[in-house]
């Protein structure tokens, strides 16, 4: 049984949801592998976005800034993670000189949507190898399998176009059925893919796939994989009869059920945002199951669409 997760940076903002990730991994049952879609944590994305607008702004010292901050938030997540002196240290380090790296190599392009995309994604990278990590550490076992591997895009920067054949090719080779067998769980990053640019060397780039993208990654993956579940893991309780965030919905109420079709006419109002409508097609299109799961309630069920 093969069950595609995927995790949110709004649910993932700190040591303590990672923590509670060791419960989730605990209630799946032994004969389920898992393929795990992790975005940025927290509010990583936005600030690699001003990093990405101050540099483009040759505005250096505000972005060497906000890098700095950066990584201080993603060292204080492993800090209480990890024991002093361990190896995650090093690679949230090494990454950080990659985005610096890049950022010089880049220069002050004036194509911002290239820029945008070659260091974005670092959050995500970031935050699926503190994850794997972690559960190494606490002897759950995994392997982190890189997005930019398999996931294969057109050249459409911020808002890539996905090529599901040649990701289903790379899929065949970069997550296997032995791969399973040993790791019982894949780790990856929602969100990001890459371009390869045969006019020029087979030179390889960062792409994304717009924001909320880390929803879609994990249709895709549930869909190429034929998946028997798509989990999507929310701060909410499920999908809801009204919108709770506006005044006077105070009593909106959790839908067990719903339809493929049910749910897209509730992504236009009620539920507006709550799920990518490209998630929602790629599940309909091979009748997988896609389920709606709070992630602090672990007795909830959500609500499953079919």
């Amino acid at each position: 049984m093969i069950v595609v997760n995927k995790f949110g940076g709004g649910i993932l903002d700190g040591a303590v949801p990672v923590k509670h990730l060791l419960e989730v991994f605990k209630s799946f049952s032994s004969e389920t592998h898992t393929v795990n879609v992790f975005s940025a944590f927290g509010k990583t994305t936005n600030n690699l976005e001003k990093i990405v607008k101050s540099y483009v702004s040759r505005e250096e010292k505000e972005s060497e800034k906000t890098v700095n901050e950066l990584k201080a938030f993603h060292i204080g997540i492993a800090s209480e993670l990890f024991p002093a002196g361990h190896v995650v240290f090093g690679i949230i380090e090494d990454v950080f000189k990659k985005i610096n790296k890049t950022l010089a190599d880049i220069g002050h392009s004036k194509d911002a949507k290239l820029v945008y995309d070659q260091i974005v994604p670092f959050g995500e990278i970031l935050a699926s190898l503190i994850v794997s990590n972690y559960f190494s550490f606490m002897n759950v076992p995994n392997k982190l399998v890189f997005a930019t591997d398999f996931l294969c895009t057109d050249s459409n920067f911020n808002s890539a176009n996905v090529d599901k054949q040649a990701t289903y090719e790379n899929l065949k080779l970069q997550i296997t059925e032995q791969m399973f067998k040993s790791h019982k769980n894949i780790i990856t990053q929602g969100f990001i893919g890459f371009y390869e640019n045969k006019k020029e060397n087979n030179t390889r780039f960062m792409t994304t796939l717009g924001r909320e993208g880390s929803d879609y990654t994990a249709g895709i993956l549930g869909n190429l994989l034929r998946a028997n579940r798509v989990v999507l893991w929310k701060d909410v309780p499920g999908v809801m009869d009204k919108n709770p965030k506006l005044s006077g919905n105070e009593n909106a109420k959790k839908i067990d059920s719903l339809t493929y079709d049910r749910l897209d006419e509730l992504l236009k109002t009620t539920a507006l945002g709550l799920v990518h409508p490209k998630t929602l097609n790629e599940v309909k299109e091979k009748r997988i199951p896609l389920q709606v799961r709070p992630f602090w309630d672990l007795n909830s069920e959500g609500t499953l669409i079919s």
